[in-house]
């Protein structure tokens, strides 16, 4: 007889579940729900409790590594499916985990619900998207503002619906990367339509400006204007240099900025709580990553730390951001180092003193 081209207990998974709730949820809820039926738990709190570990869900499951498990675990319990009593530092810690379905006085599961509805509700009226979910959307480029001006509008169609879900966050985040990529093809149409005014391919002159329109749709996607201002000199130093002619300088400068605000708002870090800076401060290394969009040589800027960091500690202020304070900074004395800054004011420290580009953020 010829084995069997199925070796073992197939993994069998409900299609409205995974629709519900993802098709890697569904099987791994499906899975810990079988091993609870199956006697492998323990009544705590009137819920069944399996204990377990990373190591030992990835034998039964070869498909997934544990690091995906792990992803997979904090993706239910963030969906309120899941009850963790605490999540592993390694595959094999043991960890104590529970469906979410609590037990009647007789310790059987209540199965007033099935797990396809398991968790499902709607919306709450003051539903808000959590950090994590604005975080995971500002990864993909989306701006803060963007998503805060669309929460209302997402909460009032899905009460008008009047439907239950699993998952709000998930039908939140997809709601609003279908808008922003609505969004951005309006702005890059309206980019193009800046851009048909001027087919004469120009050197940038010394004290060339960003047009209204330009300033307009970087604004539009959330850009700080403090940021947008101090891009200006060092752009215009950077092709003035190039010595290349272009007829879309507009359409480049909203690329240039968008790339570094991009990266300064994703990976810059923010602290919630001023303080001053210290003896030994340096910057993170994510301010060198804009400092190279910007194409400012970093070796330039590692030789202004000893002084930056002297004048704010004479100054003894406290700031949310010196990270911030710095990059401002450099391309501020990079600008000045090869020609004379068009919105030059004061003492290059001093103007670091009256405004902030994190101001917003913290």
């Amino acid at each position: 007889m010829s084995e069997s081209l199925i070796p073992e207990r197939p993994v069998i998974v409900s299609p409205s579940l995974a629709a519900s709730i993802g098709l890697e949820e569904a099987i791994l809820l499906q899975h810990l729900d079988s091993i609870s039926v199956l006697g492998h738990s323990q009544q705590r709190d009137h819920y069944l409790w399996i204990s377990t570990t990373l190591a030992q869900q990835a034998e039964q499951l070869p498909f997934w590594k544990p690091a995906a498990i792990r992803r997979i675990l904090h993706s239910l319990v963030d969906l309120g499916i899941l009850l963790v009593d605490k999540m592993p530092n390694d595959e094999q810690q043991i960890i104590e985990l529970a469906v979410n379905q609590q037990l009647n006085p007789t310790s059987t599961p209540i199965k007033t619900a099935s797990l396809s509805s398991l968790g499902a509700q709607r919306i709450p009226e003051q539903w808000r998207p959590d950090a994590a979910v604005i975080a995971q959307l500002q990864q993909q480029g989306v701006a803060a503002q963007f998503i805060q001006t669309n929460v209302d509008e997402f909460v009032f169609y899905w009460r008008e619906r009047n439907e239950a879900s699993h998952a709000w966050s998930s039908k939140f985040i997809q709601h609003i990367t279908r808008r922003w990529q609505t969004h951005q093809q309006h702005l890059h149409a309206a980019a193009n339509s800046m851009n048909e005014t001027n087919n004469t391919a120009n050197n940038i002159e010394k004290q060339w400006q960003p047009s209204l329109d330009a300033i307009e749709i970087l604004e539009r996607m959330g850009i700080n204007r403090n940021f947008i201002d101090d891009a200006v000199a060092e752009f215009v130093l950077y092709w003035q240099e190039r010595k290349e002619g272009q007829n879309t300088w507009n359409s480049k400068f909203v690329n240039h900025v968008k790339r570094q605000w991009a990266r300064f708002t994703h990976t810059l870090k923010h602290d919630t709580e001023p303080k001053p800076i210290s003896e030994f401060w340096k910057p993170d290394h994510e301010v060198f990553d804009v400092l190279t969009i910007a194409n400012i040589e970093l070796q330039f800027a590692r030789d202004l730390i000893p002084e930056f960091v002297l004048f704010w500690r004479d100054k003894n202020e406290l700031h949310h951001s010196w990270n911030t304070k710095f990059l401002q900074h450099v391309k501020y004395r990079w600008v000045r180092r090869n020609q004379d800054h068009p919105n030059a004011k004061g003492d290059a420290f001093e103007r670091l003193s009256d405004r902030s580009w994190a101001a917003d953020l913290i």
